[in-house]
């Protein structure tokens, strides 16, 4: 979950650009968070797609926002899901040996230990052992943890959804004012 939510400071600084509007800050705050928490979700899905090879574009319909109002200052984009099997990334499943790229970075070997996994039923599969059971569906991280990834998404957007939230509310403060 990504929470968004205006400090004191911002607050006063917002009533005192609306002069005698002042009692209309919470609204313009609210509407502020809304179209920046909008634009946070776009910006997410897209990095995400950048560093993922995600078959499916279901970055975007995973996080759903909750709308900040006058008297609730906060915004927040959450997502939940369980992991994803490896067939939804980029892969390869020869005889020699199932390779996922998971990250951008290239196809790489799954192998645990020198047991290699292997494809049947569309899954990819692994032994956990010598003997031929039992076998685990290999699956990677969920779309939430890879949203809120500091190092590949979340680290490398927050700086541009913190600029969005002070440009929206200085249009809406234009809207009221203006």
């Amino acid at each position: 979950m990504i929470t968004f939510q205006v400090d004191q400071a911002s607050l006063q600084h917002v009533q005192k650009k609306l002069g005698t509007m002042q009692s209309k800050a919470p609204i313009v705050i609210s509407r502020a968070l809304n179209k920046t928490a909008v634009s946070a979700r776009q910006r997410l899905a897209n990095r995400a797609q950048q560093a993922y090879t995600v078959k499916s574009g279901g970055f975007k319909k995973d996080m759903q926002i909750k709308k900040a109002s006058s008297g609730n200052l906060v915004a927040e984009i959450r997502s939940q899901g369980s992991p994803l099997k490896i067939t939804k990334f980029k892969y390869s499943a020869p005889q020699s040996g199932a390779k996922a790229d998971i990250t951008k970075s290239g196809l790489k070997a799954l192998v645990m230990g020198n047991i290699k996994a292997f494809k049947r039923n569309g899954q990819i599969f692994q032994r956990r052992s010598a003997a031929r059971l039992p076998i685990k569906v290999l699956s990677s991280n969920s779309i939430p943890k890879m949203i809120g990834s500091e190092k590949r998404v979340y680290g490398i957007v927050k700086p541009n959804i913190e600029s969005d939230l002070r440009k929206y509310m200085e249009a809406q403060i234009k809207m009221l004012v203006g």
